[in-house]
């Protein structure tokens, strides 16, 4: 969704040049074109409404990047989730690191989220990065894959706390 946000913003949120650009792109039937020109048209409206064309997230990723963040919390003060807090702890210096070099602190999730973000973004402009920032990078996203994990059990209420 980081990418989404920020391809419509390289747009101006301009729906004609979206469709144009992004939908046209798309190799699959009318009904299904048309299922993705109306969720980018949604998004798009709520980007508006929200007041983040320049920068910023939507309220509902925002919403969810909170509730991963909460529920991580939880599972760092119940310890119920021995190889959770074990996997937090391994990179909990790397993400006090990356706040260090911010403007300002986010909690982990919001931090480890942009961080990876941060790296696909060099990737893709075929940036050479160093071995450490690679595996600092897998490091985080191992652990958020493990959180995620875990958000989907206690959604689904596989997991108790």
């Amino acid at each position: 969704m980081f990418q989404i946000e920020d391809l419509f913003r390289a747009f101006q949120v301009d729906m004609s040049r979206i469709e144009a650009t992004l939908v046209s792109q798309y190799q699959v039937d009318e009904k299904t074109r048309q299922e993705i020109l109306d969720w980018y048209r949604n998004l798009a409206a709520m980007m508006q409404k929200e007041g983040v064309q320049v920068n910023g997230h939507l309220q509902f990723i925002t919403n969810l990047i909170n509730e991963l963040n909460e529920l991580h919390l939880k599972l760092m003060e119940s310890g119920i989730e021995k190889a959770y807090v074990s996997e937090f702890q391994s990179i909990s210096g790397l993400i006090t690191e990356l706040n260090m070099k911010g403007n300002t602190v986010k909690n982990d999730v919001e931090t480890s989220l942009d961080a990876v973000y941060g790296f696909l973004l060099l990737k893709m402009q075929k940036k050479e990065m160093t071995v450490e920032t690679t595996e600092a990078i897998k490091r985080l996203s191992a652990w958020l894959g493990f959180l995620s994990k875990l958000f989907k059990d206690f959604e689904s209420d596989e997991l108790e706390l």
